[in-house]
């Protein structure tokens, strides 16, 4: 698919192949970026492009005149939007297990790598298959954490709506949210902004907006916290796996000696029974050593990720903070804010004129 698009910083024309609506792309002239515009669906539309990115730091808006509304996510439906699939990573893992036996394990059978994943039971297939659906599910929040880290670089309140988010101008804030493109609807960032002026369109209260605001962070904190559990699981299972096929190598290469030796007529067959339980444990422990190797390469990455995605959350956070408190205003905090104000300016001059005639007394004491 080829698109032309008007670069909004330099003003070139540059035709982008491949690209989808509402991808960042860069602009080869002046190498800035930006969003691509949704496809225009109607004819009184404005045909130039319709959600052009800008830096945070510019306060230019991203998207255009014409709305194109977001589906309205609520409940555990938004949690689970933004969580990886487990069915898709799963046959992805399945597809990649596939590929890895026939592309390295069986041609190296005859080596101990091909023997170690290939002739020791079904538990190594097992555990190949636990370690790459882990491996899946990273790749897959990796990439998704990437994406949500780059929308912390635009500006989703820009000032050209208001120097200030108030009662009066919040519903086109609101209305702003529901032009950009539909990907951002699983974005940590974008939905606690839009819920937080939904609530602050219902009340017209700062502080409850902001213990809302502040309710959303803790329940993005739990979504991303309960996004790791089926890769604590995987990383728990798998050692199990290597310890169940070692109890099952154990076990057969016992039962294997003791017919043996129940058999046995002279000393020979009696040293060949005891070589075979030997080479049985030897192999019986290769499952346990898989397993153990296995989960350390999957745990390291994961509480590498886990601690990137809480840092991306403290982001967040900070985003809020200065493009979204620092901005609310109503008249009735406001008002209240300037009668405490008030108040303790009388108190302290209540204050500052005892200290005065304390003085005085204590001067007129002393003469």
């Amino acid at each position: 698919m080829s698109t032309h698009h008007l670069c909004p910083h330099c003003k070139t024309r540059t035709e982008f192949r491949a690209a989808e609506a509402g991808s960042v792309v860069d602009c080869p002239s002046c190498d800035h970026s930006f969003l691509l515009p949704e496809p225009l669906k109607s004819k009184e539309l404005d045909p130039s492009p319709d959600f052009i990115a800008k830096p945070a730091d510019s306060g230019e808006p991203i998207g255009g005149a014409q709305p194109m509304r977001l589906p309205d996510l609520r409940g555990t439906q938004d949690a689970h939007s933004r969580d990886v699939s487990l069915t898709r990573t799963g046959l992805i893992a399945g597809g990649l297990t596939v590929a890895f036996y026939l592309a390295v394990v069986f041609p190296l059978r005859q080596t101990y790598f091909g023997e170690l994943f290939g002739a020791r039971g079904w538990v190594p297939y097992a555990v190949s298959y636990l370690a790459l659906w882990c491996a899946a599910l990273l790749a897959a929040k990796y990439v998704r954490l990437r994406r949500r880290i780059r929308v912390l670089d635009f500006d989703l309140l820009p000032r050209q709506i208001g120097p200030e988010i108030t009662p009066e101008n919040v519903s086109e804030f609101i209305d702003y949210l529901s032009r950009l493109p539909g990907r951002l609807s699983d974005d940590f960032l974008f939905q606690r902004i839009r819920r937080s002026l939904e609530h602050f369109q219902a009340k017209f209260n700062v502080a409850e907006t902001v213990d809302q605001l502040r309710l959303n962070g803790e329940r993005d904190e739990g979504i991303v916290e309960s996004s790791y559990t089926m890769l604590r699981v995987f990383i728990w299972a798998i050692p199990i796996l290597g310890f169940i096929g070692t109890v099952l190598g154990i076990g057969a290469s016992v039962s294997g000696f003791s017919e043996a030796v129940s058999a046995a007529a002279n000393l020979d067959v009696m040293k060949n029974a005891i070589g075979m339980v030997t080479s049985g444990l030897g192999v019986a422990f290769d499952t346990t050593l898989l397993a153990l190797v296995m989960s350390i390469f999957i745990m390291v990455p994961t509480s590498s990720l886990q601690k990137t995605e809480e840092d991306y959350l403290a982001r967040v956070d900070d985003y809020c903070q200065r493009h979204l408190v620092a901005r609310l205003f109503d008249e009735k905090s406001a008002q209240g804010e300037a009668e405490s104000q008030k108040w303790v300016s009388a108190a302290a001059d209540r204050l500052a004129d005892r200290v005065v005639e304390a003085l005085d007394r204590r001067l007129a004491k002393a003469d």
